[in-house]
């Protein structure tokens, strides 16, 4: 069965199934100026052209797992304010260089809040991008990956983030892994060097181990995504949007491709935990949607969101 693509401006969704697309279009989350491709080679066409994909109400709108790279900013050329120019004019006229350092310092904490709010918005698409995998692949498996696969002997061998290679566009990458040897064998270790964006975080310069392997910013919950686990949806018995897949991390990263990077959330989550931004840790739920939650939040509702099947009510959080 043909893999499809979707490609909006220079963002490519995929693969996905045929079933999905027509899917995604009933829902109204495919556009008719969406570019479309059948199969992993030729041209892309517009998805209007493709006879009964797009019903007749379209829809402007992606939903929670939409492929985003920083929102595009529209910019207006400011009108022309000669009063303001005579003014800076005459204060350096008269002496007023020393007014620099006092503008630099009303201007840098501006500059500092607009970057860290780029980098939040990186971090937190690339969750999107990492549940939109999550859930490909268990629409292709009818299951989520093992957190980590071992051998009965408890080696390890494979990680979560290994096995959605192919759904994050790193399809290449993953059919170049010998998957008969572990990920520390000499005939992989190349190929965990590499680094991948989608599970790097802008907010920390951290990106490759000592070692020289690819580091992820992103930890699965161990108790979703168990070793050797086969957990499907209808197993989140408390709810795929009160149940946390993954988790942005602030410190102690491990390779991509190790299959002990899990944790249990309320290890990574809290008071006195190291965060990447200011407050907290964005979160990736069961549903794909994405959430900053804060370092405060109550220990009793982050247990309730750690676990998948615990029968926890959920508050506000």
């Amino acid at each position: 069965m043909a893999n499809w693509y979707v490609k909006r401006g220079t963002q490519t969704a995929g693969p996905l199934t045929l079933e999905r697309l027509k899917e995604l279009a009933a829902q109204g989350k495919i556009q008719n100026t969406d570019q479309v491709r059948k199969g992993e080679e030729g041209s892309f066409q517009q998805a209007g052209q493709i006879p009964g994909l797009i019903p007749v109400r379209d829809s402007e709108t992606w939903d929670e797992f939409e492929v985003n790279t920083q929102p595009q900013t529209q910019t207006t050329t400011p009108k022309k304010n000669n009063t303001a120019l005579i003014v800076i004019l005459a204060i350096f006229a008269g002496g007023g260089l020393l007014i620099i350092p006092i503008l630099l310092a009303l201007i840098l904490p501006a500059v500092q809040q607009a970057r860290e709010a780029a980098r939040r918005s990186i971090s937190k698409n690339n969750l999107k991008q990492i549940g939109l995998a999550m859930h490909n692949y268990h629409e292709t498996h009818r299951v989520f990956p093992p957190g980590g696969i071992e051998t009965t002997e408890g080696k390890p061998y494979h990680s979560w983030q290994t096995m959605i290679l192919p759904f994050v566009e790193q399809a290449p990458l993953y059919n170049r892994i010998d998957f008969d040897h572990p990920w520390t064998d000499p005939a992989n270790q190349s190929l965990f060097q590499q680094e991948i964006p989608q599970y790097l975080n802008p907010a920390i310069e951290e990106k490759v181990s000592p070692e020289g392997l690819g580091l992820s910013h992103y930890v699965g919950n161990k108790l979703l995504l168990k070793t050797n686990g086969r957990t499907q949806i209808r197993n989140i018995l408390d709810g795929t949007s009160n149940t946390i897949m993954a988790v942005e991390t602030g410190d102690n990263f491990k390779s991509w491709g190790d299959p002990t990077n899990i944790e249990d959330p309320t290890a990574l989550i809290g008071g006195g935990k190291k965060t990447s931004f200011r407050g907290g840790n964005h979160i990736l739920l069961s549903d794909g949607s994405v959430r900053f939650i804060s370092e405060n939040i109550d220990p009793a509702v982050l247990k309730a969101l750690s676990t998948p099947a615990g029968g926890e009510v959920v508050g506000d959080f």
